[in-house]
């Protein structure tokens, strides 16, 4: 089996971690294409970040691996950010990246397993940009009253205004998705702008939805979906361990 290799800009690459890893610590899962690069983390089931900006000088093709956080500390050095162009190559679950310096080339390898990246069932979904959005200050959002001690909050987006309802949940009302508070909390801490977007999302194949907030960071469009729940799965989506905010 070939090496599939890509060139990118080492200095995009080495902002975009250090992005990422600014707000998790867990493993990143990389999305290189042409024209843009996306690292995307997952925190427990049900919240999943992602970072994603344009590509001032094009990728050479299109690249998917994973990075561990020590291989992201490395990649935030120095010799990264210098490089006008570092070459990622991919031979199966094994990921080579070479730098070239004054005192020659070296790689750095690691091993990539797609999947055993701990992504919950509804991943592809949740990356999605929902179809409608609204603008919302940031200020406003973050200064609603969302309780921490309820088991869920109701979010509504219904005709261009947002609204949250600290009720618990209601059995048997269709349309309606709830949310843990406390990742709403976590959420609005990561998203942080003048002024951010919100969006619905039901999902295709289950009666859940999600709910995302985006904004634009230091040249990067940052997006954190949460997924909805319900009594029926309250328990089966714990929050991480040692996370109870």
């Amino acid at each position: 089996m070939e090496y599939k290799s890509v060139r990118i800009d080492g200095q995009v690459l080495s902002a975009g971690i250090r992005q990422a890893i600014a707000r998790s610590e867990d493993p990143l899962i990389c999305f290189i294409k042409p024209d843009t690069i996306r690292l995307v983390a997952v925190s427990g089931l049900r919240m999943v970040l992602s970072w994603e900006t344009q590509l001032q000088s094009p990728a050479s093709g299109n690249q998917v691996f994973l990075v561990p956080p020590v291989i992201a500390d490395l990649l935030m050095s120095e010799s990264i950010r210098s490089q006008p162009g570092v070459e990622i190559a991919r031979r199966g679950k094994d990921i080579s990246l070479r730098l070239i310096d004054h005192l020659g080339s070296y790689d750095i390898r690691w091993k990539s397993d797609l999947a055993a990246f701990p992504a919950p069932p509804e991943f592809s979904e949740l990356l999605k940009v929902p179809d409608v959005l609204i603008d919302v200050p940031y200020l406003r959002i973050s200064d609603e009253q969302v309780s921490q001690t309820k088991l869920a909050i109701l979010i509504d987006l219904d005709f261009g205004r947002l609204s949250i309802n600290g009720e618990e949940i209601v059995v048997g009302k269709s349309r309606q998705y709830y949310f843990d508070p406390r990742l709403v909390i976590r959420a609005l801490e990561m998203i942080k702008d003048r002024s951010i977007r919100v969006g619905v999302s039901p999902l295709v194949e289950v009666p859940r939805a999600y709910l995302s907030f985006l904004a634009e960071q230091d040249g990067w469009s940052v997006q954190c979906s949460l997924l909805s729940i319900g009594t029926d799965t309250q328990k089966l989506y714990p929050l991480p361990p040692g996370r109870n905010r």
